[in-house]
């Protein structure tokens, strides 16, 4: 059954006996599935980006152990699940265990990358270097997805894959239900455009605003807009086209949309090197995941979040990853 809840926020989602509504059990197989998709991930991925959270769980066990023990796990809760007839919750871990099995995969698929990544960018090679790594991340991961996606679900039911470019002139809500509803192409190109120019400005303060001032960020500009296209458009598909559905039909239209933006947040806290400085930041990240959540049910596809995934990306990359002197 199609919801429609582009007259709702983030805040007054379905609740109670309304259709898309969230229970407690759903709440606790969503948190389940996502965790061990976030302890294996992360295990895995510390090994090549060291941070202080990935250096907690490996005093816990090897980083082999958390990864093949947490892919184990969320193949267990899907068996578990379909045996007790629970099908979305079976199928959703599926498609999060087929999310882990991609990362060994992506190892293989890296060493045959034509060059390594560089960091800062000093020319458009190396934003091509970067994208390249997003889609083959984006293929190993993705690819295994879709295959457990078309077993568990087949193609009906809802929600469907977001992996369409979807409908911007639709009037959608965000934060208020005191604000009128208003087209998504104007909330991306107004308030959302005025958000992320604020954003820029105040990263690039982070900075000194060396990349501005010395001028060494308009050099490196179309690799930065490359960079940020390809990693917009790879994690959107990962997370709100394909893991997203999955745990709304696991756990219902409430859980499903904060348990992913938690998860991104969370993502993002974990890969950070400062655990504690990076906390707040993470789950400004995951707050803003939910919203992105949203706007991908409201358009019906992923070009909205896609864009304005590209621009925060922009306003990032444009302080960390160029030179800046």
């Amino acid at each position: 059954m199609t919801i429609d809840i582009r007259e709702r926020t983030i805040f007054t989602l379905p609740t109670g006996t309304e259709p898309g509504a969230s229970t407690r059990t759903d709440w606790v197989w969503c948190g389940a599935i996502a965790l061990l998709a976030w302890v294996g991930a992360l295990a895995y991925l510390g090994r090549y980006r060291p941070n202080q959270v990935a250096e907690i769980l490996y005093r816990m066990a090897p980083s082999d152990v958390l990864f093949w023990g947490a892919l184990g796990a969320t193949l267990a809760v899907g068996l578990v699940a379909l045996a007790t007839r629970r099908r979305a919750v079976g199928g959703a871990a599926l498609v999060f265990a087929a999310f882990l099995a991609g990362h060994p995969l992506l190892e293989l698929v890296y060493t045959f990358l034509p060059s390594a990544l560089r960091f800062p960018f000093r020319d458009l090679d190396d934003g091509l270097a970067f994208a390249r790594a997003r889609f083959a991340y984006g293929l190993c991961v993705l690819v295994p997805m879709l295959l457990l996606w078309a077993l568990a679900f087949g193609r009906g039911g809802w929600p469907p894959l977001a992996l369409g470019v979807g409908d911007w002139r639709v009037r959608v809500r965000d934060l208020s239900v005191r604000s009128a509803p208003a087209p998504a192409w104007r909330e991306l190109i107004g308030g959302y455009a005025v958000f992320c120019a604020v954003l820029f400005l105040l990263i690039q303060a982070s900075v000194g605003f060396q990349p501005l001032l010395r001028g060494t960020l308009w050099p490196v500009l179309p690799a930065v807009l490359v960079a940020a296209a390809a990693n917009g458009l790879v994690e959107e598909l990962v997370f709100r086209g394909v893991l997203q559905p999955a745990l709304i039909r696991a756990g219902g239209l409430t859980a499903g949309l904060w348990v992913q933006g938690l998860l991104f947040g969370l993502m993002h806290w974990g890969l950070s090197v400062g655990m504690l400085a990076a906390l707040p930041t993470s789950l400004l990240i995951g707050f803003g995941s939910v919203m992105w959540g949203k706007y991908a049910l409201d358009t019906r596809g992923l070009a909205w979040v896609v864009v304005a995934h590209a621009m925060i990306d922009v306003a990032v990359m444009a302080a960390y990853f160029v030179p800046r002197s």
